[in-house]
């Protein structure tokens, strides 16, 4: 074997380790803060409504008895655990909201219909846990389609004419399951994901990478109670008190939601702290009319802007301006607490000076409910109501709620070329995967890649060449544009009299990164002048295009 094949094969096994471990991250880590968080809001809403338990069993009141039910609810998972497993596949739409959607505007879809049809076909076969996501989808869909199924069999308990042991249980599951859907519509990786391009199974890296940026820089959010706070992402959960406290009373009034169901439809007496949560809500209505609201025939539409279910008025949308409204409520500083509401995008609806608003996050007047709209709007003079009145104001939040693309992740090329062979200029063209591992290395190196690629000569002998190599560019701007490029590989021809392996050697200039817009994905421009070493060197300008 010649020593140019050997050096092409221990180039190409060097490709091929420094791709694997540039690969082999995985992104479960966050799995465990679903669990933590539900266990944690099982035992304290349990807690709360004065419901005894211990480490192994739970002592539920019945109709004629006490019931016990084991905290192995399902497949020996306690009720964290199953919301662990059930949050496995952190990035996908079923997980995330509807970018500059509200969550009105992402439950239209859920009718009621399509909810009588979920419940008739898992009221029979109730093991099939996973068969009632909708992966196409988003996060407030899917929560609420689970939590319904989980009321619906805490009704159903109260319906058998003996204390029905699994209708609870089955409850507890379904409530389990929805409780991973419902805190992760409080990460910000969530809230700002675009995941319905149709180049997004392509670059699930850069999708990932947005994720985790969006996770850590968080971003404004406001819900339906007009409550306006910063929330974070995976990791951040616990750590950022705001957020945490949000995430923690939205899961336990869902919660308290499914226990409430559980006691008025089995005609027990319900708990005094359960009783005083529901007062709080309405003080005028009665436990169980509330809980027939919440079970009754209604879509997922009704169940946010008429029902008003009070876990889903807690779930948050990012906004980029809100009124700011001083309320008759102090706090214990004996300051007055303020409630917010959203600027719309309709013109007298938001600050007439937009200066530094994101308005792709002012939302349409119809795609909230007509509560979460100011008694004072529309009005003509809201310059003058924003200057003088003491009691409302103007806030903008100004952050980055636009990634760019990242080179990291698969490469897609194709590319041009003019060939000089034989006195004759011919055309060349190839197309060719890579992994590109940086944006930036050392902030020297820009772009580090490894590429393979196949490239077709139009000639008389339409000869074929394999091309490996290394490509990276050097942080010094050309036109403020461009950087240079160099790469080195091997290559491998098929027809003579490129036959055999020979090295290969390319400089030239690398574009910016140029966003698609509608996607993760951009593109990177790179012009330059190649050589194949053969044992009759082949030599050529190249325009290439990569997607990445």
């Amino acid at each position: 074997m010649s020593e140019k094949i050997k050096w092409g094969l221990n180039f190409e096994v060097f490709l091929l380790i420094l791709f694997l471990s540039f690969t082999s991250n995985t992104y479960s880590w966050e799995k465990y803060e679903h669990q933590i968080l539900a266990d944690l809001v099982f035992d304290s809403t349990l807690s709360f409504c004065g419901i005894n338990f211990n480490d192994s069993l739970i002592l539920f009141s019945g109709k004629t008895k006490n019931i016990q039910i084991s905290r192995m609810f399902w497949n020996g998972e306690t009720f964290g655990k199953i919301s662990a497993t059930f949050s496995t596949d952190d990035i996908s739409q079923s997980r995330c909201h509807i970018r500059q959607n509200t969550v009105k505007q992402q439950l239209k879809a859920l009718s009621a219909k399509y909810i009588d049809e979920v419940w008739e076909r898992i009221r029979n076969a109730p093991d099939d846990v996973k068969s009632v996501e909708v992966t196409t989808q988003n996060v407030v869909f899917n929560y609420l389609l689970y939590h319904i199924i989980a009321l619906r069999f805490a009704e159903l308990s109260g319906k058998e004419f003996q204390d029905n042991e699994e209708c609870l249980r089955y409850s507890l599951v379904y409530e389990a399951v929805a409780q991973s859907y419902l805190s992760d519509s409080f990460s910000a990786g969530h809230l700002l994901l675009y995941l319905s391009d149709f180049l997004a199974p392509l670059n699930g890296y850069n999708i990932q990478i947005a994720h985790d940026f969006y996770c850590s820089e968080g971003v404004y959010v406001l819900n339906a109670r007009g409550d306006c706070w910063r929330t974070f992402g995976d990791e951040l959960m616990q750590w950022y008190q705001p957020t945490f406290n949000h995430v923690f009373e939205a899961c336990i009034t869902s919660l308290l939601e499914i226990l409430l169901v559980y006691f008025t439809s089995n005609n027990i007496e319900i708990p005094k702290p359960l009783s005083e949560w529901v007062k709080s809500i309405d003080s005028e209505i009665k436990p169980g009319e509330l809980a027939e609201h919440w079970i009754i025939k209604c879509k997922g539409e009704s169940c946010y802007s008429d029902i008003k279910m009070p876990a889903l008025l807690c779930i948050p949308m990012p906004i980029s301006a809100t009124w700011s409204v001083r309320t008759k409520e102090k706090d214990r500083y004996g300051i007055h607490k303020r409630k917010h509401y959203p600027q719309l995008c309709e013109e007298r609806f938001h600050d007439p000076d937009v200066n530094e608003i994101d308005t792709e996050f002012l939302y349409t007047r119809n795609s909230i409910p007509d509560w979460m709209v100011p008694e004072f709007l529309p009005n003509d003079s809201l310059q003058n109501l924003i200057r003088y009145h003491p009691d409302i104001a103007s806030v903008r939040y100004m952050q980055n709620r636009f990634l760019p693309p990242s080179y990291q992740g698969f490469l897609f090329s194709t590319a041009g070329a003019i060939v000089f062979s034989n006195n004759k200029n011919n055309f060349g063209a190839s197309l060719g995967i890579g992994w590109g591992f940086a944006d930036e290395f050392l902030f020297i190196i820009s772009k580090p890649s490894i590429n393979v690629s196949a490239m077709h000569i139009f000639s008389d002998n339409g000869e074929w060449i394999i091309i490996t190599d290394m490509r990276f560019g050097i942080n010094i701007p050309v036109y403020d544009f461009f950087h240079p490029q160099v790469d080195f590989g091997y290559s491998w021809g098929f027809q003579s009299p490129y036959k055999g392996g020979a090295g290969k050697f390319a400089i030239g200039l690398s574009s910016k990164t140029l966003p698609l817009g509608f996607t993760y994905a951009g593109l990177t421009i790179q012009l330059k002048y190649q050589f194949l070493f053969f044992d009759k060197t082949l030599h050529y300008p190249l325009l290439e295009i990569i997607l990445h």
